[in-house]
């Protein structure tokens, strides 16, 4: 929980920092027709999180009028006690209100950037919603699908043709930058009737990350303060490049090198206290070797939009860390069981074992030890493997009852907190797994059952590679 609480701080502090570095001030009033609460809410995005900035009450005039101070260019929703009504741009025009009818009309005066942006949230959900409906109806009618397709057909081709036109009239609007710096474009030599060439798949890939970002508009800082940054680059890390570590942490230095070669050290500064906001949380090494490179790279960096505090917080913290990364040797834990009887992690003589930190009381731990039981039975002769587990629930009784009752078929020891201070280990969550090759050495650490089996075939075949 400390760290979750922690961790939250973190990019709020980002980026309600950048917030106070906008200065720029709004007067805005609302009027929204056929409502029925006496208040609303303005929500601010910036990157992965949506902030509440501030409550309005109706006034007299029957408007919610919006005084807001130094908050930054971006896009803004405005929400009821039930959720969203509609959003809205800040920019340029500092004075002006939006009125908002229930068939969807609105009236905007004082603010041609909101005027276009209404216009275009318009259209596009007069397209969306005649989507939604082809496939109902399609569905309930079979015969006249095809009646049915070009209807639809032409209400994307109508949108295709305004959305053009609006890019072109409105090349500043925020609705203009934002699919703009989304587009993305390959040689047609990688393509035959639309589809990547498998042969050319590999080169194909190497492009697409490598030019991912070429047409995203760096300098224009109104979009880190949408929600459509972040999807972008969720799409960069998880669609154009490889789920490995190695992988990844390049993948963020290419981005944090380009943004700051086109002027976006901000969304460079903000992707590096993203990540350093949710890796602690994730008891994965996947996770903690890519937090062991941010940290080690880009900490000092850091310095210049998070707290002091919070620096020494993650350098401390790698140190714990760093032990217990894969390619690391694992203490000799020697620890008793319910019987008294002493067992040595290093007595073990087995290509693989998998140490096991439970607790009896653990509601996760129960809901999925079946699959390590199951793992267990079915390859514990086939890959050579052990499991060393440590029950680190405080109620000893509990513990001796628990497997006394349903004994498991492993080494079972237990420990409590001042048995486990002298390795140094990092147990924020249960059921955590390390899964060690036949010298201790750390392959993995997870939480998840199914990955000890994925983990050991994924060594076999490193170690046998197919010719």
């Amino acid at each position: 929980m400390k760290i979750f609480k922690l961790s939250l701080l973190l990019i709020v502090l980002c980026c309600l920092t950048t917030i106070a570095k906008g200065q720029n001030n709004y007067k805005v009033s609302f009027f929204i027709h056929e409502y029925e609460y006496d208040s609303i809410f303005i929500e601010g995005f910036c990157g992965s999180k949506n902030l509440r900035m501030d409550s309005i009450k109706v006034s007299k005039d029957g408007g919610f009028h919006w005084i807001a101070k130094d908050y930054p260019m971006g896009m803004y929703m405005v929400k009821s006690k039930k959720g969203d009504l509609f959003s809205f741009v800040l920019e340029q025009s500092k004075d002006f209100s939006i009125e908002i009818y229930d068939s969807g009309e609105f009236f905007v005066k004082n603010s041609p950037e909101n005027d276009a942006y209404f216009l275009y949230q318009k259209e596009n959900k007069k397209c969306q919603s005649a989507m939604y409906y082809y496939k109902i109806k399609a569905n309930e009618q079979g015969a006249n699908v095809d009646s049915l397709r070009n209807d639809i057909l032409n209400t994307i081709d109508s949108f295709n043709v305004f959305q053009k036109s609006f890019f072109k009239t409105y090349p500043t609007n925020l609705i203009t930058v934002v699919f703009d710096g989304m587009e993305q474009t390959a040689p047609a030599y990688f393509f035959n009737n639309g589809k990547v060439i498998p042969e050319k798949q590999a080169e194909y890939n190497f492009y697409y990350r490598t030019h991912y970002w070429n047409r995203f508009h760096f300098t224009d800082k109104r979009i880190l303060y949408t929600p459509y940054f972040i999807k972008q680059f969720n799409s960069y890390i998880t669609e154009a490049t490889a789920q490995e570590p190695d992988s990844i942490c390049t993948a963020i230095d290419d981005f944090i090198k380009t943004a700051d070669s086109k002027g976006g050290k901000e969304y460079a500064d903000y992707i590096i206290a993203w990540y350093l906001d949710y890796l602690p949380q994730m008891p994965f090494s996947f996770n903690e070797m890519i937090y062991s490179h941010l940290v080690n790279t880009y900490i000092d960096r850091a310095a210049t939009y998070l707290m002091p505090s919070v620096i020494e917080y993650h350098k401390g913290n790698l140190k714990k860390i760093e032990p217990f990364l894969p390619g690391k040797l694992m203490p000799n834990i020697i620890l008793a069981d319910f019987n008294k009887v002493p067992h040595s992690l290093y007595s073990v003589k087995k290509n693989y074992t998998v140490l096991y930190f439970f607790a009896s009381t653990c509601e996760s731990c129960k809901k999925n030890l079946e699959d390590l039981t199951n793992f267990y039975n079915d390859f514990k002769d086939k890959y050579d493997v052990e499991i060393f587990s440590i029950d680190i629930d405080q109620d000893y009784a509990i513990c001796k009852a628990r497997q006394e009752a349903d004994p498991y078929p492993w080494i079972v020891t237990h420990a409590n907190e001042a048995e486990l201070r002298p390795y140094n280990f990092q147990l924020d969550h249960t059921p955590t797994l390390y899964i060690l090759d036949k010298d201790k050495r750390i392959l993995n650490k997870t939480a998840i059952y199914s990955h000890v089996k994925q983990t050991i075939e994924n060594a076999q075949n490193m170690a046998s590679p197919k010719e």
